[in-house]
């Protein structure tokens, strides 16, 4: 771990040439890290402060299990200028999350919400899991339910994603376990979105809700309006002056070519320069995403210098003959309310 933190931090700080406009987001996440020391985590924050300006309002989350989550660590993390918590709930059914290889149980997350609350990381993200093998529409209730009941700011659903070589596709091959169909997949989605609504949430993205605008995830518009982002640490990626860039995922290989390479981005196996027409499709495509924002016509053109109606009118004209999109009075474009569960439909018309 020493090791890898002190590569991590070296990736950062040679970015400070660079680092010529203010930071509003910062997120530490794509693993666990609240197995890092603490000592760990405010060395890498240091690293972000010497190499970056924050904005004075700058959202920095960090990710935990609420197993990991306790009084010194939460007082820590409020003292280090950590200010939201993404918290991976999952489940509120113990055998579920057995099942999913969680270390944690339901009554973790409970006292780690009241944990934090208590250090003063009042701004908490709960993320759930829906779609996983044993999973019922009983048991989805009660896992809404009782993230209901927790009275967070922020509630992300994630359709399950078996990976390729995972122990859970594995046992899918097998056999061993089967995936709910398609129509319960769907219906548990649409059951957690109208608990969510009625209980004052707004549906801002595909996959998060959130309490009010002020709560919506900062860091991760970032991503769906296509804007520049850093991403420091083994199998990171980032979008930066025009490139997407691709770290190693090995954790030695990438403390290796930190190690032993002074370039601007040491770690990378692929530095892609980005094409204008694919960035304005993903523009599109990720747009649509956000359900209530959209894509509005004076802010493609004053990305891009074109009129959004034209560069794809072909594809704008499939979407309005499917009813998969609709024109807001002002202009914005959006996916049109009731076919969020079938909008890779509408993204695959931005697909080469």
């Amino acid at each position: 771990m020493p090791e890898y933190v002190n590569a991590l931090c070296s990736e950062i700080t040679r970015q400070k040439p660079y680092a010529d406009s203010s930071v509003h987001s910062v997120y530490f996440g794509g693993g666990t890290p609240s197995r890092l020391d603490m000592a760990d985590a405010a060395k890498i924050m240091d690293a972000i402060r010497q190499t970056f300006v924050l904005t004075d309002d700058a959202e920095i989350t960090f990710e935990m299990n609420p197993c990991d989550v306790t009084g010194a660590y939460a007082a820590e993390l409020a003292g280090m200028g950590i200010n939201r918590i993404s918290l991976g709930m999952q489940s509120a059914i113990p055998e579920e999350l057995k099942r999913m290889g969680r270390r944690h149980t339901p009554e973790q997350t409970e006292n780690a919400v009241s944990i934090l609350r208590d250090a003063g990381l009042k701004n908490i993200s709960l993320d759930l899991i829906y779609g996983y093998p044993g999973q019922t529409t009983e048991s989805w209730k009660k896992s809404v339910s009782a993230t209901l009941d927790l009275n967070v700011q922020h509630i992300s659903l994630y359709a399950l994603s078996v990976e390729e070589g995972s122990a859970l596709r594995r046992q899918l091959e097998m056999g061993k376990v089967s995936l709910p169909d398609e129509d319960l997949t769907v219906s548990m989605y649409e059951l957690a979105a109208r608990s969510l609504m009625e209980n004052g949430f707004s549906h801002y993205e595909i996959s998060n809700w959130a309490a009010d605008e002020a709560h919506e995830s900062r860091h991760n518009k970032q991503y769906w309006f296509v804007s520049p982002y850093y991403g420091f640490g083994a199998g990171a990626h980032g979008w930066i002056s025009g490139q997407r860039i691709c770290n190693v995922s090995g954790i030695e290989e990438y403390i290796r070519l930190v190690n032993s390479s002074d370039s601007r981005f040491p770690a990378a196996v692929e530095i892609i320069p980005q094409d204008r027409h694919v960035e304005m499709q993903d523009v599109m495509m990720l747009g649509l995403r956000m359900l209530r924002e959209g894509i509005t016509e004076e802010r493609f053109h004053e990305r891009f210098g074109e009129d959004m109606r034209k560069v794809f009118h072909r594809e704008l004209r499939h979407l309005e003959q499917k009813e998969l999109v609709r024109w807001a009075p002002d202009g914005r474009l959006l996916l049109s309310p009731d076919k969020v569960m079938v909008a890779n439909q509408a993204f695959i018309e931005f697909v080469d």
